[in-house]
């Protein structure tokens, strides 16, 4: 039984397409209720009903992302109201067979059947199978269960804190009660619910006792977790921080972490104290940049954006602008575009411009325009990612140029050419895919092409597919472009090309149905008809519409 915590990562990891439908699995599941429910078949049920079974894993719900399918949240409700589930639940809730009793909890959950909250948490205490155990705790966090406390205790006691997959779902519960549970916990003796209990504090509000509770951490915890109650004052941007946070700059363990609640206070002086560190320091180090940066006051984030533009900074400084808002927003924008055009460091350089990406006014045109010409490629190349979206005849003229000149054309500019419709420079792209080694220029080419094809490229695009070597995405963009020239003697190795892509997943096939879709004939029409059932929902939908419009 121990396979049963790692199953879903052992099925579901591979995008298989198999069959979600629920009248099949009313019939599996008057079969499991039989006495003899092997684990075998408990092992089939999972892989064939993922979705219906266990919604609330985050690799169901990560593998049907993949498929482009939709989970509803409680996708078992209807059933609930069977008699099939009511004459059979209990039963098997109850059974002395473990792979009855996991079955159960599975079905409880994905029913969304709220009236086994009591028996589930008796479950928690008298459960001896471990796979059982998780899939029995994680159905009363599915079902909003306001028992936190018990919960709490079944997750220091079974979920892996360096790789959870549990805790996300605990935290969604009612705040209430979750709050009240890490007051009940945080002083545990037992480390992992010292931890938990920290991190539930970041989640449920700033008040008094929680205030109070965690600079207590922060003052008497031992440094290996000291961390953790650092980060839930940092989130509450609790303040009056200064005396007791600046002793904790001096362990590598606390200073990151420490920085970052310093920066986010509401209290100037903390803040302040900060901008005297950074000013004391010849070369401001990363930790100090970071805190800035990482507050969510925009006094601090516009500080961060003084200190890249005018202080020495690490060599190898890294900072990512992803889940950074402020720099994104109206209220910064100035800022932002006063940093980039002062700035000398160029790893602020190419990471910053992307801050501008769909900015229209001139002044960002302008820096993107200057940014485009900078002897750095990197810089060059995320310049030109953050125009994907322009329109601007001025830029497009510039890209044009740079397309022209090969010691300064990067890849990305290839998909706004396309975007817009600039559709007359196929022998540029025929030199580049002739001469560059580079797989992605030669991607880029094909890509190009595909969309504006003439005659004489026909040669290129079949190399393309006849060559075992070719990935995925330039074997689409070949089989797009012998579509749009209606180059029929390549169906068959479409086909052949779409079938080894089908063994991982139908929606692998996409390009290729369209391809034939835009070919006709006899031949790709029957093919195409062997989707009309797939699982991939977007498939089936444009083969459904395809054959429709078969004639038209």
């Amino acid at each position: 039984m121990k396979k049963h915590i790692i199953i879903l990562l052992t099925f579901l990891i591979s995008f298989a397409s198999f069959g979600q439908n629920i009248d099949e699995f009313k019939k599996d599941f008057i079969k499991a209720t039989e006495s003899e429910f092997s684990e075998s078949e408990l092992n089939e049920m999972f892989r064939t009903y993922s979705n219906l079974l266990t919604p609330h894993s985050d690799i169901t719900q990560l593998t049907a992302s993949f498929k482009n399918e939709r989970i509803v949240q409680y996708p078992l409700s209807e059933f609930k109201e069977t008699d099939d589930y009511k004459n059979n639940i209990q039963t098997i809730l109850n059974s002395e067979n473990p792979n009855q009793r996991l079955l159960s909890y599975l079905v409880i959950a994905g029913a969304g059947d709220k009236n086994y909250e009591k028996t589930l948490l008796e479950k928690l205490k008298t459960e001896e199978t471990k796979g059982n155990l998780i899939w029995c705790g994680m159905a009363l966090m599915y079902l909003q269960s306001s028992h936190t406390t018990p919960l709490f205790d079944f997750l220091i006691e079974n979920e892996n804190f360096g790789d959870s997959h549990m805790i996300p779902m605990y935290f969604q519960l009612n705040k209430d009660s979750l709050q009240n549970t890490a007051y009940n916990r945080i002083n545990s003796t037992n480390l992992k619910a010292k931890v938990l209990s920290a991190q539930l504090l970041s989640k449920t509000g700033k008040n008094e006792k929680t205030v109070k509770l965690l600079l207590d951490a922060v003052k008497n915890w031992d440094y290996n977790i000291k961390g953790y109650a650092i980060y839930s004052v940092k989130e509450l941007e609790i303040g009056n921080l200064k005396e007791t946070f600046i002793p904790l700059l001096d362990s590598t363990k606390t200073r990151p972490i420490a920085i970052e609640a310093l920066a986010n206070s509401p209290t100037k002086e903390d803040v302040d104290y900060l901008k005297q560190l950074a000013s004391s320091q010849e070369t401001v180090d990363k930790d100090v940049l970071n805190g800035f940066l990482e507050s969510k006051n925009p006094e601090s984030v516009k500080y961060w954006l003084e200190l890249v533009s005018n202080r020495e900074i690490p060599e190898k400084y890294y900072f990512n602008t992803l889940r950074k808002p402020l720099l994104f927003s109206d209220e910064l924008l100035n800022d932002v575009q006063t940093t980039l055009k002062t700035t000398k460091h160029l790893t602020i350089q190419k990471e910053l411009i992307r801050v501008l990406e769909n900015r229209e006014d001139s002044v960002s045109e302008e820096i993107f325009l200057n940014y485009m010409d900078n002897e750095d490629s990197s810089v060059r190349y995320w310049t030109v990612d953050a125009l994907k979206n322009t329109k601007s005849k001025t830029v497009i003229a510039k890209l044009i140029e740079l397309l022209k000149k090969p010691g300064k054309r990067v890849s990305p500019i290839t998909e706004i050419l396309i975007n817009n419709n600039v559709d007359s420079l196929q022998t540029i792209y025929v030199n580049i895919y002739n001469t560059y080694e580079s797989s992605e220029w030669k991607r880029t080419a094909i890509e190009y092409l595909s969309k504006f094809p003439n005659e004489e490229h026909k040669g290129i695009f079949k190399d393309v597919i006849h060559n075992e070597d070719s990935g995925f995405s330039m074997n689409r963009n070949a089989s797009i472009g012998l579509a749009n020239l209606n180059n029929k003697s390549s169906i068959d190795r479409i086909i052949e090309i779409s079938e080894k892509e089908r063994e991982g997943s139908d929606g692998n096939c996409y390009y290729y149905l369209m391809a034939l879709s835009k070919m006709k004939g006899t031949k790709a029409k029957n093919y195409i008809l062997t989707f009309e059932d797939s699982d991939s929902e977007y498939v089936s939908e444009f083969v459904n519409e395809t054959i429709n419009n078969w004639n038209k």
